[in-house]
């Protein structure tokens, strides 16, 4: 009698998705990681890099502070750059770890129930901008009217500190926003850099049409925007300080010349 061997049916092998990962990945780092503190400190070293190289191109002889100020942010980001691409390279070995454990080389995987973060770095919608405000169209009597009151102030002597220390805290207001931002989205850029490693690495057989995209252009896409913030706001450092101080080649300057007046 011939008897039929009843095999086990194999497992369904389900593609795997790069959102998915990249959510697995998330989920892996903020268990144990910190990633947010993490990129605070990287943060953090970014910002001493800066300031380092705007003292370092004053010394140099660049002493035009719309220049040097927008020139040691970039010279800053690449700081940025390079402590991400070591930080990859401290975690590379807990690339292949993750992979293993999730099934990504090559066993059955359960498509993942978490949510799907499609990995977009540095496209945000901007939600929140639909507001419009309007200027009231009337005013209580007896109210003095404060037409010209803000150029009166800025025309008269004691109005210059004012301004300046407007200028000042809008800037540093527009710098503690980017690097909060950055910050905050930490664990989405660092699990998308963590994948992006594997992908690179072939470490992910069954997403043969998935190419890699390259650590710094992920960086630079999560970046982008506050980048460009940093940008903006320290050449307007620079432009402010000198419209108030145009002889003057420091902070530390400008603030003499305020306080002179």
């Amino acid at each position: 009698m011939n008897r039929r061997v009843v095999r086990p049916p194999r497992p369904l092998l389900l593609p795997l998705t790069r959102g998915s990962e990249i959510a697995r990945a998330r989920q892996q780092l903020q268990r144990g990681g910190w990633p947010r503190l993490q990129m605070a400190v990287i943060v953090m070293v970014t910002a001493v890099a800066g300031l380092l190289a705007a003292h370092l191109l004053r010394l140099g002889g660049l002493d035009t502070m719309l220049l040097r100020y927008p020139l040691a942010v970039l010279l800053a980001y690449l700081t940025f750059l390079l402590l991400m691409w070591l930080w990859l390279h401290l975690r590379r070995n807990d690339v292949a770890e993750a992979v293993i454990n999730s099934g990504g080389g090559g066993g059955s995987s359960s498509p993942s129930t978490g949510p799907q973060w499609g990995g977009q770095g540095g496209q945000t919608g901007g939600g929140g901008a639909s507001a419009s405000w309007a200027p009231a169209t009337g005013s209580s009597a007896g109210t003095p009217s404060s037409d010209g009151s803000l150029l009166d102030l800025a025309d008269g002597d004691a109005g210059v500190p004012v301004m300046a220390l407007i200028a000042v805290l809008a800037i540093a207001a527009g710098t503690l926003v980017a690097a909060s931002w950055v910050i905050w989205s930490a664990p989405v850029l660092m699990a998308e850099l963590l994948v992006d490693t594997a992908i690179a690495g072939g470490l992910y057989r069954r997403m043969q049409g998935m190419r890699a995209q390259g650590w710094w252009r992920l960086c630079l896409a999560h970046t982008f925007w506050p980048l460009i913030g940093v940008l903006v706001f320290s050449a307007g450092l620079g432009w402010v300080a000198q419209e108030i101080a145009p002889h003057a080649n420091t902070l530390a300057d400008v603030l003499q010349t305020v306080r002179g007046k």
